[in-house]
């Protein structure tokens, strides 16, 4: 775990020296929800959803493609009560995630957001402008998975709650995040963006069901929701 932070700030530093002089200091509130061993279906349904937050910094490589490393607070939740085809097992679980995340933008129009005039001045442009993002997530969690309202008998089952129940309480993993925003540019000063990004887990047990549920596919997550960006620093 050290050396994985070791080498997490190594990246975060080294683009740090040859980014540009804009910056960028966000927050971000939203919703998180999970696709896994109690959801049948890809997404999740809304009952599934549970509220997220947490805390970007941004800057400029060039006018096209930036690079920002943030801290996430997620939690995930899912209920067999949800899905009639699930009732007679009756799982449900609540889980607790801390991210740290390092991304790279690419921003399409963003060489239209700053231009120089006649007298030589950089001025801004407000502009309305798409972004895709993608990067490497460590991840860390706390599982509070029940099993105690299962009352059948498949031994199958039984035998697969064992095994979970061995894993333990607590995660930590590695996470692939992929999104799409959009950006709106209130001022030279403030930026708000809609985002939505899923992230592949590389693990089954981001809701400490794997066995005694369907062991052959990895669970995954997502989040959507406002960032606001508080701006400060000169364009070169």
């Amino acid at each position: 775990m050290k050396k994985m932070i070791l080498f997490f700030a190594l990246i975060v530093s080294s683009q740090m020296i040859n980014a540009q002089s804009i910056w960028e200091a966000g927050l971000f509130l939203g919703a998180a929800g999970y696709s896994g061993d109690l959801t049948p279906s890809l997404t999740p349904r809304f009952q599934d959803f549970a509220p997220s937050f947490g805390v970007i910094a941004r800057t400029n490589i060039n006018n096209h493609f930036g690079f920002r490393t943030g801290f996430s607070y997620l939690k995930l939740q899912g209920d067999d009560e949800n899905y009639d085809s699930r009732k007679s097992r009756d799982f449900n679980f609540k889980t607790t995630l801390i991210e740290l995340s390092i991304l790279g933008e690419w921003e399409p129009f963003g060489s239209n957001r700053y231009y120089t005039d006649a007298a030589g001045s950089v001025n801004m442009d407000r502009l309305i402008s798409p972004y895709l993002f993608a990067g490497v997530g460590l991840l860390g969690g706390v599982l509070n998975t029940n099993f105690t309202n299962y009352q059948g008998s498949n031994e199958t089952i039984l035998a697969g709650i064992q095994k979970d129940k061995s894993y333990g309480n607590s995660l930590i993993g590695i996470s692939v995040p992929v999104g799409i925003g959009v950006r709106f540019d209130i001022n030279k000063t403030f930026t708000l963006a809609v985002e939505t990004c899923v992230r592949a887990s590389f693990s089954d047990y981001l809701d400490g069901i794997s066995f005694s549920g369907g062991p052959d596919a990895k669970d995954i997550y997502l989040s959507s929701g406002l960032l606001l960006f508080y701006r400060f620093g000169n364009p070169k």
